[in-house]
């Protein structure tokens, strides 16, 4: 449920050149039990930005149920300009809406999940956010 605002710098009308990224997501090995996952959020702010860049191999990113702006590069990711890691990241996309959320465009290595592969980052156990994670309460976030 997070808000996130870019402020890359600014693109000019009809020019599409990359300003930043969401993430840079540093995983060595599959065997590493990290990443990212975004629920419920919303993208925004300036620039002309990835969702993600393969900062090492195994990058692994999920942006689920989030609004993106038209800031988002159609490609959406990239592999920091090394095509063997086509193959070991893990870049997911699920019912995300708006207009940077169109799939149609996004590189060939990136996923438009299912339910089933949704699943594991869709709550606080993809984190272990039982163990470190304090409660959520309503109160305590002031209108």
């Amino acid at each position: 449920n997070c808000r996130l605002i870019s402020i890359a710098d600014p693109v000019p009308a009809g020019v599409r050149s990359i300003t930043g990224s969401v993430t840079a997501h540093a995983r060595e090995s599959n065997q590493e039990n990290t990443g990212y996952s975004f629920v419920n959020c919303s993208i925004g702010g300036t620039g002309w930005i990835w969702l993600g860049r393969a900062w090492r191999p195994y990058s692994r990113v999920v942006f689920a149920y989030t609004s993106m702006s038209n800031i988002i590069a159609s490609d959406g990711w990239n592999d920091w300009n090394d095509p063997s890691r086509d193959q070991s990241v893990f870049y997911g996309e699920y019912k995300c809406t708006g207009d940077g959320a169109h799939l149609a465009g996004r590189v060939p290595y990136a996923l438009e999940l299912s339910d089933v592969q949704a699943l594991p980052y869709l709550n606080t156990s993809f984190i272990d956010g039982d163990l470190w994670l304090k409660p959520y309460c309503d109160s305590l976030i002031s209108a």
